[in-house]
């Protein structure tokens, strides 16, 4: 349009008034120049979509502005010019519009603006001009407009779907540039390193995290450069696994775990697969792969393997049977293979439930269950439960299952494991320590300890329902000269005699018991007026002569009684009563019976005097240790000694703890005692220490009072630190009844504090009282001390006091704890106890009690001394053996 006006301004310049002819072109000149600019400088910026609609509806108004002048103009030369140039006119200004048309054919709204502006006028002219001439060009116009108007419908359908090509060829090269990019990250960080070969194997591509793991370039693990990386002992088996997926034609894939050198110069594992990719034909075109850092994991597959392997030597160390229950299918599983459980070959390859219940013994089916609902119902996820089993033999044995529960996610059981324990052993060894603990080996009758349970229970029972309890205390009469003139055999043959009338005839409900040496005792619950009628009866009948080794021994049996609770209002004190009551009897006359009254309560008088002594001992200085030794049977050498308690008294002289015996019973005086001794002790030990004395061990006693303090064991070691002596110098020994009643966590902690420095721990008097194998399993006992009333009638091997012995070193040897035999008095004991396998053995066989000034001379003398007793060397052995 421009350029036409430019042009038909010079034609009319000579006809039409310059500002007609000149100044229009002009405007329109400037006005077309002004909007390419604007144009040109848009192609600068990157237009929004709401700015091009804008810039498109300006452009259709500037199209109808400069149309509607230029046509207006171009009308204006028609009319006022020469009329023979008319045609040439109307000539320019169609094709002026033609020129806009098709520079606007991407917009056809403003196309068809600029004909309907620009060209129809000059056209609608020539039309009605009435001249044919002029006619027939306005004709020829409206043709070429029509054929311009639809080129440019055509060329808008054209150019819409070149512009949509256009995008959509944007979409995908930026689809393809996110999806390059993509793959170039996830290459970059993915933990695996790709990798592509060519069909014969050789690397052509890697990924640079080869370089970041193995310190080797890109360019170098190309090819087979990848192997100079490789483990040499790993090297012949990948290579092999390789050449393998490659010459193979159905299977073609490469898996392989090896390990490579990294870049620090240390090897990792690594897992390598590749799968190839194949043509149209089959034909392997490349491999692709990857190679994966798996160190982590095959060390935690080791570790796995080491611990699953420890747990199996443990289970077959400990005879624990690993078994896997579950509540899907209802089957147990075993988890190490072995021949039969517990006597059945057919279940060793798994069984069901219902089998394993069939042979519980039926009256241990109920708790079995019970224990089942409960885990059902989620109200535990563990159990220990112990029950009876039918072996392969028909007999039962007793087994400890403990298990753990694994739920789902709605927290069902689907799952539960544990292990199975052989306990019939055991149980029974502990049955037998039970009996022996509360029943006395001689006579069969309860002891002591049962004697006190029973009695407690009694005197709870009378509370309840107001009745009276009555407690008899015998004692056999003139019983050491029976000993002294036929024998031990005899004295235990009267013993066994009296136990038996004692029990003989008693009324329901009574209780008889050797409370310990000579002495018995019954109880009578519900007593009522005959009481007296039947303790006389029992009298008169343990009384009658017996006949022992031919000989006729007349027998004597003496009686306290007392009354609950009238003589006492507690067990302790009752016996007590009935004690006071029996001296009362006997000092009278032998075979009397004697009920206790208030004048005997004397004997309190003596507990006094004992406290009285005990603390004038103590502000005097008047507590001394004397040390007993301990002799290993072993090797015939000093392991150790026993520190005594003695006390000078100002008259009597040296007396032994037994005189003052009350004074460990009493909190402040016991406590005060032990420390004295506790001082003393380990002076002495810090003395022979510095002058070179081999001593071993020194065992003190600890009581139950002095435990009733939370901090026993920090004034031990206190002491210890203090003179700096190592714990395993120190022993201390303990009765069994510590471990009982409310203190025995207190008891718990400070033994093993004291075991955690290294002190010893020894159980004193093993076997006369409550302890039993839990006791041994809670507390950290590391020496077994056998009571001298089992030692002092190790006769021979038919005897019972042999099997208890035999019994406790027995279990023992399988605790890994030392025993240690007090009173051990001539040859033959000394022979019996090696024959056993006892450790350690003190007595007056190798020595009595010794002042700490006399310990130098009997260590620097006992190598000779030694060789006056037989050792294991000298003892049968094989016997030994047959025994065990």
């Amino acid at each position: 349009m421009t350029i036409n006006a430019a042009f038909l301004a010079a034609v009319a310049s000579r006809e039409v008034a310059p500002l007609l002819s000149m100044g229009v072109p002009a405007v329109l000149i400037l006005v077309t120049s002004v909007r390419a600019v604007v144009w040109l400088a848009r192609r600068r910026r990157e237009p929004s979509m709401e700015t091009i609609r804008r810039q498109l509806r300006g452009t259709k108004a500037a199209a109808v502005v400069l149309s509607l002048l230029f046509g207006a103009w171009g009308l204006v030369l028609f009319a006022q010019a020469d009329p023979l140039r008319g045609s040439a006119i109307a000539l320019y200004v169609f094709v002026g519009a033609i020129g806009c048309c098709y520079c606007l054919q991407a917009l056809p709204s403003a196309a068809r603006l600029v004909m309907l502006f620009g060209a129809a006028p000059v056209t609608l002219q020539l039309l009605l001009s009435g001249d044919w001439y002029l006619v027939g060009t306005g004709l020829t116009f409206l043709l070429a407009a029509a054929v311009i108007l639809r080129t440019l419908a055509t060329n808008r359908s054209a150019f819409s779907e070149v512009l949509r090509s256009r995008s959509e060829m944007s979409v995908l090269l930026r689809a393809l540039e996110q999806s390059q990019e993509h793959y170039r990250y996830s290459v970059d960080l993915n933990p695996q390193i790709p990798w592509i070969s060519d069909p014969d194997g050789s690397i052509c591509e890697i990924s640079p995290r080869w370089t970041v793991l193995t310190g080797m370039s890109v360019e170098e693990g190309l090819g087979s450069g990848w192997t100079r990386v490789v483990h040499p002992d790993d090297l012949p088996h990948v290579l092999e696994q390789w050449a393998t997926a490659l010459n193979s034609v159905d299977n073609a894939v490469a898996d392989v775990r090896y390990r490579i050198m990294r870049a620090d110069g240390r090897y990792c594992w690594v897992r390598a697969r590749s799968y190839p990719r194949r043509d149209a034909e089959g034909r392997i075109v490349k491999w692709y792969g990857n190679l994966e850092d798996i160190d982590d994991q095959v060390a935690a597959e080791a570790a796995l393997r080491d611990s699953e392997e420890r747990y199996r030597l443990a289970s077959r160390a400990t005879n624990d049977l690993i078994w896997d229950w579950s509540h899907v299918t209802n089957r147990i599983d075993w988890a190490d293979s072995t021949d039969s459980i517990y006597g059945h070959a057919e279940a060793a390859q798994g069984i069901p439930i219902h089998w394993w219940r069939a042979h519980i013994h039926p009256e241990d089916v109920p708790s079995i269950d019970a224990a089942w609902v409960r885990i059902r119902d989620g109200k535990c996820d563990s159990w220990s439960h112990e029950f009876r089993f039918r072996s392969g033999d028909g007999s039962y044995v007793q087994l400890l299952s403990r298990g753990y529960v694994l739920r789902d996610e709605h927290g069902n059981a689907r799952r539960s494991i544990g292990a199975l324990q052989d306990v019939t052993q055991a149980r029974r060894a502990e049955a037998e320590l039970r009996r022996a603990a509360y029943h006395d080996v001689l006579t069969d009758l309860p002891n002591r300890a049962h004697f006190a349970v029973r009695l407690e229970g009694a005197l709870a029972q009378a509370r309840r329902d107001g009745s009276r309890v009555g407690v008899v205390v015998f004692d056999v009469d003139n019983f050491k000269s029976i000993n002294d003139s036929l024998g031990h055999g005899a004295g235990d043959a009267v013993l066994r005699a009296v136990a038996d009338r004692l029990s003989t005839g008693l009324s329901e409900g009574a209780f008889a018991a050797r409370l310990g040496g000579d002495e018995f005792a019954i109880i009578l619950p519900d007593l009522d007026e005959g009481a007296s009628t039947l303790i006389k009866r029992i009298l008169e009948a343990a009384a009658r002569p017996m006949t022992i080794d031919e000989s006729v021994v007349e027998v004597g049996v003496s009686a306290g009684a007392a009354v609950w609770p009238a003589d006492g209002e507690t067990a302790e004190a009752i016996l007590k009563s009935a004690d006071l009551a029996l001296y009362t009897a006997k000092a009278r006359s032998a075979g009397n019976v004697e009920s206790f009254h208030p004048e005997l309560r004397d004997a309190v008088e003596s507990r006094n005097s004992m406290l009285r002594d005990a603390r004038d001992a103590l502000g005097d200085e008047r507590i001394f240790p004397f040390y007993q030794p301990k002799i290993s049977l072993a090797s015939g050498e000093i392991v150790g000694f026993e520190a005594l308690l003695r006390w000078q008294h100002r008259e009597r002289g040296l007396q032994p703890p037994g005189t003052i015996l009350a004074a460990f019973e009493d909190s402040a005086l016991s406590t005060q005692l032990t420390d004295r001794m506790l001082e003393r002790v380990l002076r002495d030990m810090a003395e022979w220490q510095e002058r070179g004395y081999q001593t071993g061990r020194i065992a003190i006693n600890g009581s139950p009072v002095d435990f009733r303090r939370d901090d026993f064991a920090e004034r031990i070691l206190s002491r210890l630190h203090a003179l700096g002596l190592p714990g395993w110098l120190l022993e201390l020994e303990v009765t069994e009844s510590v471990f009982l009643g409310r203190d025995s966590e207190t008891v718990e902690r400070a033994l093993r504090t004291l075991a955690k420095e290294g002190v010893t721990i020894a159980l004193d008097d093993f076997g006369t009282g409550y302890a039993s194998l839990t006791h041994l399993q809670q507390f950290p006992v590391d020496v077994l001390k056998i009571d001298r009333s089992f030692v002092s009638r190790l006769d021979s091997t038919n005897s019972a006091d042999f099997a208890i012995v035999h019994g406790v070193i027995d279990i023992a040897q399988r605790m890994d704890i030392q025993t240690v035999a007090e009173g051990v008095e001539n040859e033959a004991q000394l022979e019996r106890l090696c024959e056993l396998g006892c450790d350690i053995a003190q007595g007056f066989l190798f020595g009595g009690a010794l002042g700490a000034s006399r310990i130098g001379a009997f260590v620097r003398g006992w190598p000779q001394a030694r060789k006056a007793y037989r050792w294991p060397v000298d003892c049968d052995l094989s016997h030994s053996s047959q025994l065990r």
